[in-house]
């Protein structure tokens, strides 16, 4: 998941469980509205949850894999010279 993305849905998903929040404490146990905003309320973690396992998934994969020579990026591995063009050195 590209970091931006991942924090979109953090902040989404931090809303919504925020937003689940403030009515609790007004709604009447056993309510139809208590059950919904319960089930809100469980969404939101589950999903908040699965977002940052996965950022850290990503994070820890992207940090500890060694370089390979079929990777995309750059293509020098630091002990080779970079020429500067066809006019250079």
């Amino acid at each position: 998941m590209a970091p931006h993305i991942g924090r979109i849905a953090f902040n989404l998903g931090f809303l919504v469980l925020i937003l689940a929040l403030i009515p609790l404490p007004f709604l009447e146990p056993g309510s139809a509205e208590f059950v919904v905003d319960l089930v809100a309320l469980g969404a939101s973690a589950i999903f908040l949850g699965l977002v940052a396992w996965d950022v850290r998934r990503q994070a820890r994969l992207s940090m500890g894999r060694p370089r390979r020579d079929g990777d995309e990026g750059d293509s020098t591995s630091g002990n080779e010279e970079i020429s500067e063009g066809p006019g250079g050195k």
